[in-house]
């Protein structure tokens, strides 16, 4: 494969990744919002029943965790899509110089053994 292949794909690939993590992102953005909506929905419910202001504060309480847990696990789901891609990135370029330096290291050897003999 000569060098301009090697960069075409590697420049296929890098729009493969760059295409799938930006999908998998807006997905996991939109999943964020309705969960978002959907717990100030299901809290905002609870609050006509609310009599004292202890059980106010639990509520406040609870939401908050759940709030916050929500948010660490969106994190954590956006970590690991990032890692994914930058694995798939390293390893697309290890595929595109690997074949180049594999190439090289032979040509180097035999310089070295001639000379050896010289």
């Amino acid at each position: 494969m000569n060098m301009i292949e090697k960069q075409a794909e590697l420049g296929k690939s890098l729009y493969e990744i760059n295409q799938s993590v930006v999908s998998e992102m807006a997905e996991l953005s939109r999943k964020n919002i309705e969960q978002y909506f959907e717990v100030n929905r299901s809290f905002g419910e609870k609050l006509p029943e609310i009599r004292e202001i202890g059980s106010f504060m639990s509520l406040q309480r609870e939401y908050g965790e759940t709030l916050w847990n929500n948010a660490r696990e969106a994190m954590d789901s956006q970590n690991a899509i990032l890692q994914h891609a930058f694995t798939e990135t390293r390893d697309a370029f290890q595929t595109a110089f690997a074949m180049e330096k594999a190439k090289e290291a032979p040509k180097k050897a035999a310089k070295k053994t001639a000379k050896a003999d010289a």
